[in-house]
């Protein structure tokens, strides 16, 4: 089967790669979260907690939506080049830029930071190691069982939409229960890892059914408005009613750590299954721009974290308020990620190392 031009999924990784960006610098303002530096100055009392809402919403799918894509266009990826050129072609890939971050840009990047040589670690690379993972647990499946289960889930009925949140959900409240959200095994924060893989097997399924070629945004809009009309209100009001008891919503046998745990695949889905239908339906041409950025997208990935640190140094030598400098970083960051993005990823590939 040859492969369909997916021009709207280059757009959503480009824009799912700015949002990473923006996330992380609003962490270093002031929202909820963790980042290799806070700013001195941050920003307080309302801005702050809506910095933080949004970082709840972005969790919810951002990350998620990256593994579905993954997994929509790998099987793709493994039919044409087989599995051994397939396998060399992830460790080269993925686990090579792997390493090169975590055993040197990290550190370097603490380095910069705090004066002090840091310690290997994946940072947000940690998507790369669980897809490099994922994809090589495919590749081993692939090979081992000549006879590959399929399931014939032919459309994403509401049926099965409701039964992956309620399974999501439960699993995630079910895991909190002993590694709670912000806790980390092994660097990774396995409390939001049910949906993680959930979307990932759900993006091989679609792959196996097609489900791109069918998707509508008449279908998909129910949910996004129930994502966007429900899901978010109900997050500010119970941000603002329980904001003392915050920490109950990470885990643990609550109503608060329940409600999080549904709410979470309740808005992956509505945005997600919006965004590519309506990607589909309005995004599914040639777009130059787009298809540079989307290029140098896994480059801007990978070099982000260091444009983020630096821009906030700069920022801060500006005697404005945090919520501009925010802006600013995000406004002067992303451009300046992807040009240095496109930097690196000609000088790895001259190495041999493609990105």
């Amino acid at each position: 089967m040859s492969q369909t031009r997916f021009y709207y999924l280059d757009l959503l990784r480009v824009l799912l790669t700015m949002l990473v960006f923006y996330h992380h610098s609003a962490i270093a303002f002031g929202a909820s979260g963790g980042w290799y530096y806070i700013s001195n100055e941050t920003t307080t009392g309302l801005t702050k907690g809506l910095l933080s809402a949004s970082m709840g919403i972005d969790q919810a799918y951002f990350m998620s939506l990256f593994f579905f894509i993954s997994a929509y266009l790998m099987p793709f990826s493994y039919d044409r080049k087989g599995g051994k050129s397939f396998i060399y072609d992830r460790l080269n890939r993925l686990g090579i830029p792997l390493l090169i971050y975590s055993f040197l840009i990290n550190p370097l990047l603490v380095y910069e930071i705090y004066g002090r040589w840091g310690e290997p670690g994946f940072g947000p690379m940690w998507f790369v190691f669980t897809l490099l993972i994922f994809e090589l647990s495919y590749a081993v499946y692939r090979h081992f069982c000549t006879k590959r289960l399929v399931l014939n889930w032919k459309y994403p009925t509401v049926a099965g939409i409701l039964a992956f949140i309620i399974i999501m959900g439960i699993s995630a409240f079910l895991i909190r229960l002993y590694v709670p959200v912000g806790r980390e095994v092994l660097r990774l924060q396995l409390a939001f890892f049910p949906l993680y893989i959930g979307m990932y097997l759900l993006g091989i399924v679609a792959h196996r059914n097609h489900w791109l070629d069918k998707i509508c945004v008449k279908d998909a809009l129910p949910w996004f408005l129930i994502a966007i009309i429900f899901g978010i209100p109900l997050l500010l009001i119970v941000m603002s009613r329980f904001s003392e008891q915050m920490d109950s919503f990470s885990g643990g046998w609550n109503l608060h750590a329940l409600f999080y745990a549904l709410w979470e695949p309740m808005m992956c889905v509505g945005i997600s299954y919006f965004l590519l239908a309506y990607g589909k339906a309005h995004w599914n041409s040639p777009m130059a721009l787009v298809q540079k950025l989307s290029i140098d997208s896994y480059s801007a990935y990978f070099i982000h974290p260091v444009i983020v640190v630096s821009f906030i140094f700069i920022m801060e030598l500006l005697p404005i308020p945090p919520l501009m400098r925010l802006i600013l970083v995000c406004i002067m960051g992303i451009p300046c990620c992807f040009i240095v993005a496109r930097g690196i990823r000609r000088m790895l590939g001259m190495v041999g190392v493609k990105m």
